[in-house]
């Protein structure tokens, strides 16, 4: 169970940092801010998915 669970977080915190990067003209976020919280988002989210996918194949 734990496994899906990174595997969902891991899609949603790619998905966040897109939409950070996406709606970087908004007056919450600036663009110099939203390009790197965005970009570390995406590389945290690229990790734990494939860090979940791993886990996944090594658990059959």
């Amino acid at each position: 169970m734990y496994k899906w669970l990174s595997l969902i977080v891991g899609f949603l915190y790619i998905a966040f940092g897109i939409f950070v990067v996406a709606y970087r003209y908004s007056r919450i976020i600036e663009s110099n801010i939203a390009y790197p919280l965005g970009g570390l988002l995406v590389v945290y989210g690229v990790f734990r998915f494939v860090r979940a996918i791993i886990a996944l194949r090594n658990d059959d």
